[in-house]
């Protein structure tokens, strides 16, 4: 009789858990309009040809609405105050968000991508060390974001002074698209930035890369404890597709690429950029492939204690913050469908 009653009783238990997990979801996703975030450019662009990938790997009835953001800063603050679930962003504004949370609510999710970023200079004025950089100006996509600690770092590193209001070389933050306008002007001598601000920099502006990060994780999901309590199911739902979808897009480089062109047109609203830029913006972006759940979480606590210690270097971050509870809730990759 207890025989019967416990097998009888599991299958209740798992039919409401079944039943559960297909109750709809409601995702509210940050982003920026660059290439490093380019799985959610493509997904962006899915639900616009009608063919949305993550609503296809949700239970029926879901719902995402994407925010667009201009750099990180703008998106972590998005996430404390509840505006978002998750975001696709760069590892030195994660870090800004855990310390001043005291390590208790910022929670990455995935790695996404690496690299994809540079320090581009103009090319008619013989910049080549930190040295040559006194009394220029570089601009950085927004104070605080993964670039402008970037800049900061390495002009320090090379003994100059550098201040939130001048110094030895002047940061001067700026959106993206005012960014380019500041270079092509030549109201700033060089700029760190992303793509395809870096393949925009060096094809129509004149621009010469002069550094390029092509191992530094430049894109993460996070989240927020906040969130997790809230929406976990909903929110590792969808880390596990975009898993399924950055296989895809590994496979596929040409439809990513069209893909991520046609969709960063839908973005600005404008014509799509022309298919060159896009193939030698987006070949410098790495999006992180499989590996073992181990693996990954020793290799982003590496590179995100050296996150932290770039941020206290550049002199925008004075506290401090264990890592390891950053990476509470990694989402493990899902398994490889069988062939």
């Amino acid at each position: 009789m207890f025989k019967v009653f416990t097998y009888i009783w599991a299958s209740y238990v798992s039919a409401v858990l079944a039943g559960a997990a297909e109750d709809p979801v409601v995702i509210r996703v940050g982003f920026f309009p660059n290439l490093t975030h380019s799985p959610a450019i493509a997904a962006r662009e899915l639900e616009r040809e009608g063919a949305d990938w993550h609503l296809a790997h949700l239970p029926p009835g879901s719902k995402i609405e994407w925010r667009s953001y201009n750099a990180g800063p703008s998106a972590m603050e998005a996430l404390l105050a509840g505006a978002i679930d998750l975001t696709y962003v760069g590892p030195s504004p994660v870090i800004n968000a855990h310390v001043r949370t005291k390590g208790q609510e910022i929670r990455i999710l995935a790695p996404v991508a690496r690299a994809g970023n540079a320090l581009v200079v103009r090319k008619d004025l013989g910049l080549k060390t930190q040295k040559d950089f006194i009394g220029r100006r570089v601009a950085t996509p927004q104070l605080g974001n993964t670039q402008d600690i970037d800049a900061r770092v390495w002009l320090k590193q090379g003994g100059l002074k550098v201040t939130l209001n001048g110094g030895d070389a002047q940061i001067v933050p700026a959106a993206n698209s005012e960014l380019v306008l500041l270079f092509s002007r030549g109201d700033v001598d060089a700029a760190w930035t992303v793509e395809p601000w870096v393949t925009r920099l060096t094809t129509e502006f004149g621009g010469e890369i002069l550094l390029e990060n092509k191992d530094s994780i430049i894109t993460v999901l996070a989240s927020s404890r906040r969130a997790l309590a809230k929406n976990q199911r909903g929110i590792e739902a969808f880390v596990r597709s975009h898993y399924l979808l950055r296989d895809k897009l590994i496979a596929d480089p040409s439809w990513h690429e069209k893909l991520v062109r046609d969709g960063i047109g839908g973005e600005t609203r404008s014509a799509a950029p022309k298919t060159e830029l896009i193939a030698t913006a987006l070949g410098r972006v790495i999006l992180d492939a499989r590996e073992d759940d181990a693996t990954r979480k020793q290799r982003l606590l590496l590179s995100f204690t050296q996150s932290l210690k770039d941020s206290q270097s550049s002199g925008l971050l004075n506290s401090d913050a264990p890592i390891a509870p950053l990476l509470d809730s990694l989402v493990a990759d899902p398994a490889p469908a069988q062939k």
